[in-house]
Order: C-alpha cells, then structure tokens, then sequence
C-alpha cells in the first residue's frame, strides 16, 4: 500500500476516536443546557470544555499533514492513535459517567485534577512526536511560536497541579481557554494550509 493509500486508511481511525472526544464534549454541553440545577455549570468546567473543544477540532484539523508522512509503520500508526485516543480520555475526564459522589463536573475535575493536567502535559509532549512526523518543514512553519506555545502549556498543566484554591484555578482555565484561542488563530491566519 502505497503512503498515500495508508494515510487514508489511518485517518477513518483517527476520524472515528476524535469523533468520538468531540460527541463526548457536546453530548456534555446539552446535559448541561437539558439539566443545569443537576449538573451546576460552573466557569471553570466550561472554560476547559471550551479549551477542549477547540484543541481537538484544530487537532484533526492539522493532522492532513500526516499525509505527507513518507514511510508509515505500524510504531507510527500506533503512536497516532494513541495520541487521539488521549483527546477522547480529556473528554471522559471533563464528563464522566457518574458525579454524584462529587455532586458537580467542576468538583470531578478540581479532585481528579492530577489526572486532567497530567493528560494535557503528555499530550503536549505528545504533539512534539507528531509534529515530527510530520517533517522538518513543519517545524520552520510554525517558528518560534510552537516552542513558546509547548512551554506554555506544560506551565499550565504543572499550575493545573499544584493550585487548588479556586479562584487560582479559574484563572488558569480563562488564561489556557483565552491564550490557545489566540495561538490558534495566529496559526490559521499565518500557515498555508497546504
């Protein structure tokens, strides 16, 4: 099979878990807009929903350049998925199956918050892999800014970590939500998307 013939192959597997992080998110959103006195929104929460969302639609949108991966193997192919696979668990993580022991979403992620923020650090680390997959033009393209944007989010996910007052971690949330909303439109106003 030929490079390009794999990619397409590959990319109804990454389709099909990414698809199933972005119905995760929304299937969240409408439980929240269908029960709000269940689930108490909370600004918090929201802003990482937000973040989330944004992330991995921008993801799947980047991962074309996977098409121009010269020589796929299967370490290669299992590395992708693995990396997709981790935007599904951030989804989980931001709506779980149960939270009544909890009694809200925002009460779920401030506990489980080493978890949350110990995903986002190894999916930032994780983005430097498939960044290389993608080759060394694509590091040129993105400049300066990929290593500043890399280091900002694993500040992020160690602050994530270590501030447990809640005022801190809203704070974290609008900060991440606000700043990956401004990375990202630098990008997509700056890259050719060819």
């Amino acid at each position: 099979m030929t490079g390009d013939g794999l990619y397409l192959h590959i990319r109804v597997v990454l389709g099909i878990v990414l698809g199933l992080g972005i119905t995760t998110l929304l299937r969240g959103i409408a439980s929240i807009i269908e029960h709000p006195r269940r689930y108490h929104w909370s600004w918090i929460h929201m802003s990482w929903v937000a973040w989330a969302l944004v992330t991995v639609v921008t993801f799947w949108w980047w991962e074309y350049r996977l098409a121009g991966v010269a020589r796929w193997t299967f370490e290669s192919y299992l590395f992708v998925i693995t990396y997709c696979s981790s935007f599904y668990l951030l989804a989980v993580l931001l709506f779980p199956g149960d939270v009544d022991e909890y009694g809200s979403y925002e009460a779920y992620l401030l506990a489980r918050r080493p978890w949350f923020f110990g995903l986002i650090a190894a999916m930032t680390l994780m983005d430097l892999i498939d960044t290389g997959l993608k080759g060394a033009g694509r590091w040129q393209a993105l400049g300066i800014a990929y290593p500043i944007h890399t280091a900002t989010m694993l500040a992020i996910a160690v602050l994530g970590i270590v501030l447990n007052k809640r005022g801190a971690q809203l704070a974290l949330a609008l900060v991440a939500l606000a700043y990956q909303v401004a990375y990202l439109g630098l990008q997509y106003f700056t890259l050719n998307a060819a």
